[in-house]
């Protein structure tokens, strides 16, 4: 859907290399203000120095050199210090909705990143209670991109992380025995920095019911044993919970197959091996400070115990080593030092720091009529995004979940999203999308075919709406460039708002033959383009509202 642009860039290298520019580069952007037309560049104001002559002149001398193909561009236009202004020919426009009856699903797809290799972790939460809302929001971001470089072409791999080892199962462990030994009658205090969530007196209870007494004053082997068992059962539950959200990843990679001599110490005798570990006070460093950091970071404990950045660090050479181009990691506010430690820990590993991108997700605040929801008693301090996707639906969470940039906080409104409106984003999409359908039921005509004469589209409605269909391909390159798929919820309200009005001015099934087919047929194209959008993003496209 890029071909304009494609022609654009062509013809105006020519224009200039007739003008003497040597090796010219084009820039083609938007215009701010929609009554310029559909592309702007401002190559004339980027060369007047090299020509000597003012921006405006050179406009006009580029234009009386462009080669232009009138089917793909009915006008040109300079504007303001020199802008030259495209627009788009109705014949091209009107194309884009025979493209999207002919690709259906596919329509905006491509294979710009065909042959790219990307892994995207994300969640990734500890087993050690149920997903929170902070993990709802990286969910439904992280699946989004999946879906997204998976439309351009991309090798995309989901991937869930599970920290099944370490001091953590062992707090996790003597937590769960406290509350398995204050159900049996003996109350029992939760260890400092244990977990005190009551979704562990829930577990416990089933270990009474299952076992009775037989771990009662159980040995710390036992404990440990009784973590893992409660990481088996919160993994069981976290599958559970993404499935309900339509969130499915390709691996759960898990930390245990990293320890010993698998993945952490064959890592920390590479670095010795490269010196760039030392000790001081009985611990060992890591030099990310020499690698880019702000400090050097612990990574074994002066008794000999590995800290979490070492298996971390062994899991991202795994990454590494598994042949992704790309290695995203989608994390929580609370991760600010994470990239530059990990960065400076592939450096120091020989490795490639620019394959590893960090996105930080900013914080969730739930809202129920203008005030934040307090925490959920269950789980302690944390709000369960089970209860989230009971109250308002995995549709409306998954959208709003992305209506915000990923590097902004999220004011989450629970009473706006389950409300049936169009005051609600995912509402005013999805019913723009059954409307359509709604259309088609009236005029009891089938899909219009992808041969269907569409040039009685004429009007700056209809014409407008193709405008915002062919922005498909250009939100997939900004949403998959910026790592952060919020710019579809925008395109999907465009559009809506595009078909909205033109739904309004225009009518669809009480005119002649050949203008109501046409209109059928944009109306179907619409339909395609909305369903790939929410798709894209998780979220059903509904027939009937």
């Amino acid at each position: 859907m890029n071909r304009v642009h494609e022609h654009l860039g062509v013809a105006l290298k020519e224009a200039l290399q007739a003008m003497n520019v040597e090796s010219p580069r084009v820039i083609l952007e938007k215009p701010r203000d929609p009554s310029h037309g559909d592309v702007a560049t401002n190559a004339a104001m980027t060369y007047a120095k090299t020509l000597r002559q003012p921006p405006r002149a050179v406009a006009e001398r580029i234009l009386e050199r462009l080669r232009l193909d009138n089917e793909l561009v009915a006008q040109t236009s300079i504007a303001g210090p020199g802008f030259i202004n495209f627009a788009f020919a109705p014949e091209y426009l009107r194309s884009i909705a025979t493209q999207a009856l002919e690709r259906g699903d596919a329509f905006g797809d491509d294979e710009t990143l065909t042959g790219t290799r990307i892994l995207i972790e994300f969640v990734s939460a500890n087993p050690s209670g149920p997903l929170n809302v902070v993990s709802a929001r990286a969910a439904a971001v992280g699946d989004s991109l999946v879906h997204m470089f998976r439309a351009r072409g991309a090798q995309c791999d989901a991937e869930f992380y599970v920290n099944d080892a370490g001091n953590q199962v062992r707090l996790l462990g003597e937590s769960v025995r406290a509350r398995y030994e204050t159900e049996l009658g003996n109350p029992t205090e939760i260890p400092e920095g244990g977990y005190h969530g009551e979704y562990l007196i829930e577990l416990a209870r089933r270990l009474v019911a299952q076992h009775g007494d037989r771990y009662r004053r159980m040995t710390d082997d036992a404990a440990e044993q009784l973590g893992a068992e409660a990481v088996r059962s919160f993994v069981d539950s976290h599958r559970e919970s993404l499935r309900s959200f339509r969130v499915e990843f390709d691996k759960w990679f898990f930390e245990s197959e990293l320890r010993g001599e698998r993945g952490e110490l064959r890592i920390l005798e590479e670095l010795r091996r490269r010196n760039t570990v030392y000790e001081k006070e009985g611990a060992t460093y890591l030099r990310t400070e020499e690698y880019g950091d702000v400090q050097d970071w612990v990574i074994v404990t002066s008794d000999g115990r590995a800290t979490y950045f070492l298996p971390d660090i062994a899991y991202h050479v795994n990454k590494y080593d598994r042949g992704y181009d790309h290695v995203l990691n989608i994390l929580g506010p609370d991760h600010h030092t994470f990239a530059s430690r990990m960065k400076a820990a592939m450096r120091a590993l020989g490795r490639d720091a620019d394959r590893l991108e960090v996105i930080l997700l900013q914080h969730v605040t739930l809202l129920r009529d203008g005030q934040p929801v307090k925490m959920s008693k269950r789980a302690g301090q944390i709000i369960e995004m089970d209860e989230l996707i009971t109250e308002v639906g995995a549709d409306a969470a998954r959208y709003f979940f992305i209506l915000r940039r990923t590097s902004t906080p999220l004011d989450f409104d629970i009473e706006l999203a389950k409300r049936q409106t169009e005051e609600n984003p995912v509402f005013y999409v999805q019913y723009a999308h059954a409307r359509i359908e709604s259309i088609f039921r009236k005029a009891g005509v089938s899909y219009p075919d992808p041969n269907t004469d569409l040039t009685p589209l004429v009007r700056t409605e209809e014409l407008d709406l193709l405008r915002r269909l062919r922005e498909l391909r250009d939100m997939l390159d900004e949403t998959t460039g910026s790592r952060d798929p919020h710019g579809i919820t925008v395109w999907l309200r465009n559009v809506a708002t595009q078909f909205h009005k033109f739904y309004h001015e225009c009518r669809v099934l009480t005119t002649p033959p050949e203008l109501q087919a046409a209109r059928l047929a944009l109306c179907r194209a619409t339909q395609i383009a909305l369903q790939k959008g929410l798709t894209l993003c998780g979220v059903s496209a509904p027939r009937e509202m």
